[in-house]
């Protein structure tokens, strides 16, 4: 009988480890949304790039983008549902902003438009490359080896993007800065001067805005412009606009385009 129930005893202790052990390789089995989503992004990225490469050397262009289409939709797909459940809010902004770039990609392939595909690029490129570097950088997306010089470039290419939209958000943050007081010159005629800094480490070629000039009651009367040369940072400038109408009540500023060195 003893040894009846020490063996008894001996298979209850058994049960008891191999239920412990199940359990515990399934708390190691469950990871939280926003992992699920770091994983399922490095799966989709790598994936992408591996069906692409299979496209190199397509020959005809209707085939090659809609080929093309059906991998970034496959990739959308699968990003877009991880993405639903995650936690982290920068990390679900960065995702966002990933989806965001990858749709205007999408239809930057479908349109013929030759305007709209450069808008859809410019925007994709603004979009989805500095957000896979912060991925990569800050979440630790997975980079396949295979392709770590097409992340690589992709890399540079995000700095350069990331260094023009720093360029065009302090251009624009400027524009609503500037303070053009109303005085008159040496001979009594109206004019408009302001001091503007460039208090940014952006080295600029030279930033134009455009200026409407409104009158009381909000109608545009006449356009001028405001052109910042070879503004380094640290500098100030002295800008003037002269021969304006007496009518000019407002001036209102918007960023033509910029140029960096």
């Amino acid at each position: 009988m003893n040894k009846i129930f020490t063996l008894f005893f001996a298979l209850l202790m058994v049960i008891g480890i191999i239920g412990c052990s199940n359990q515990s390789e399934k708390v190691k089995e469950k990871i939280s949304p926003d992992d699920m989503f770091i994983e399922e992004f490095s799966k989709a990225i790598n994936e992408r790039w591996a069906e692409q490469d299979k496209l190199e050397g397509t020959e005809e262009d209707k085939i090659y983008t809609e080929k093309n289409v059906g991998i970034l939709e496959k990739e959308l797909k699968s990003i877009e549902k991880s993405l639903a459940n995650v936690e982290d809010k920068e990390l679900k902004e960065l995702g966002n902003q990933y989806v965001e770039g990858a749709k205007s990609q999408i239809e930057m392939f479908k349109t013929n438009d030759l305007e709209l595909q450069f808008e859809y690029n410019e925007k994709s490129e603004k979009l989805r490359k500095p957000a896979l570097i912060k991925l990569v950088d800050e979440y630790n997306v997975i980079i396949e080896e295979k392709f770590q010089q097409t992340y690589k470039d992709f890399k540079e290419q995000a700095t350069v993007i990331n260094k023009e939209n720093d360029a065009n958000n302090f251009a624009e943050k400027l524009a609503q800065e500037i303070v053009l007081k109303k005085t008159t010159d040496e001979y009594g005629d109206l004019m408009y001067t302001a001091i503007v800094e460039n208090t940014s480490d952006i080295e600029f070629e030279s930033i134009h805005y455009d200026v409407q000039l409104k009158d009381s009651s909000g109608i545009v009367i006449g356009n001028e412009y405001i052109y910042l040369e070879n503004f380094m940072p640290g500098t100030k400038q002295k800008v003037e606009l002269t021969y304006l109408s007496e009518d000019t009540a407002t001036l209102e500023l918007s960023l033509n385009y910029l140029e960096l060195k």
